[in-house]
């Protein structure tokens, strides 16, 4: 006999016969989009496009339940219905034999005691009467007046005033419990006793300043204008120059045209501008000017230790001993300032009668700076032709 598989979305199983698929479709346990196959086949089909399986699909599904259902399971679920209470009947009224009650018992009654006992006489016959309650009698009964509750108005903390967003905002009110302290008053007293004092003490500052400024000091001792005997007469101008040298006196104009300080110096090339500046700076016509810096000195290495300089100058008419002196005053300036050691100091001197070729003693230009030898001698002494 042969057995189908079944396959869902949700699992796979096998069913011996077709009468069990059959039954499983009728019960509902199977639905159309189910695959289905005989064992031993490959090919799956959908249980809604099985011939034997058709039929069943196109009747309807809810007699299954219909014809297995069983009315009595729902027994267990009922719940029995709860009796409600009629309404009472009117007790039978038993009327005895009226006795006379004597004169004296019946008193005749006030407005407000007929008013209560017709309310009393109306309550016992609605209660007694076979007649249904209205809801507002229900619902609305009458009740004496109560005379107004005396209110006793204890002392509480004040509310916190109901100020839009902010109601909620426990930090923007002040707690009752603490007061905010009474504003105090400016105390303008002791201000202006302070700003009396403060204006006294300026007002006798200005006057003792004023009092110092006006005093009277010594007067200095005055030159005496008239020229005493002893100095004797005035020099000449020939007595002049044959007293003192007129070297001194280029010398000394030559030394107040120079330049201040000195110019840094990190290459070959600052060390060229820097002496043409300074050469210019004294009226020297100076065509060229070439450095060659052979070692360096100092903690990092930044100063010049080993140098040689080339230059070229142009004398003017008249000048050679003004430019060659101003020319000795610029080099002993920077050999004295970074302490050279000048290898050689060669000078190409134009003038109108052709070029010389001379070479400068570089101690002798830094004497001369220093003040230790004169113009004149620094001429004399520093210059050797080649």
């Amino acid at each position: 006999m042969s057995s189908y598989e079944i396959k869902t979305e949700e699992r796979r199983f096998s069913l011996a016969t077709m009468a069990d698929v059959v039954e499983a479709v009728r019960t509902g346990r199977l639905g159309r989009a189910a695959l289905i196959r005989e064992s031993g086949t490959k090919t799956w089909a959908r249980v809604d496009t099985m011939p034997e399986l058709v039929a069943v699909l196109e009747t309807d599904l809810w007699s299954a339940w219909d014809e297995d259902s069983d009315d009595s399971l729902l027994d267990d679920f009922q719940q029995p219905e709860e009796s409600k209470p009629g309404r009472l009947a009117p007790a039978p009224t038993l009327l005895d034999e009226v006795e006379e009650l004597p004169e004296a018992s019946v008193e005749p009654v006030g407005i407000a005691d007929m008013d209560a006992v017709a309310d009393d006489v109306q309550e016992t016959e609605i209660f007694h009467r076979p007649q249904p309650i209205t809801p507002s009698k229900t619902t609305h009964p009458r009740s004496p007046r109560r005379p107004p509750a005396k209110v006793i108005d204890f002392p509480m903390a004040q509310l916190p005033s109901i100020e839009g967003v902010h109601a909620l905002d426990l930090r923007a009110h002040h707690s009752p419990s603490k007061a905010p302290p009474p504003r105090r008053s400016v105390r303008w007293g002791p201000i202006i006793i302070l700003g009396t004092v403060a204006t006294a003490a300026m007002f006798l500052w200005v006057w003792f300043v004023n009092i110092n400024a006006d005093a009277d000091f010594a007067p200095r001792a005055r030159a005496v204008t008239e020229t005493p005997s002893s100095l004797g007469a005035p020099l000449a101008e020939a007595e002049v120059e044959a007293v003192i040298s007129p070297y001194d006196t280029l010398e000394d104009l030559t030394r107040e045209q120079m330049m201040e300080g000195i110019l840094d110096i990190p290459g070959e090339t600052e060390f060229e501008d820097a002496l043409l500046i300074e050469l210019r700076r004294v009226r020297v016509d100076v065509r060229s000017v070439r450095v060659k810096i052979e070692s360096w000195a100092g903690r990092k290495n930044d100063v010049p230790d080993g140098v040689t300089f080339n230059l070229k100058v142009m004398a003017r008419d008249g000048e050679l001993d003004r430019d060659l002196g101003a020319l000795g005053l610029v080099m002993g300036k920077y050999i004295q300032h970074y302490g050279l050691q000048v290898n050689a100091l060669n000078i190409i001197l134009g003038a109108d009668d052709g070029l010389r070729k001379l070479q400068m003693n570089p101690e002798t230009a830094r004497r001369y700076f220093t003040h230790r030898v004169s113009l004149e001698r620094f001429l004399s002494t520093a210059f050797d032709a080649q």
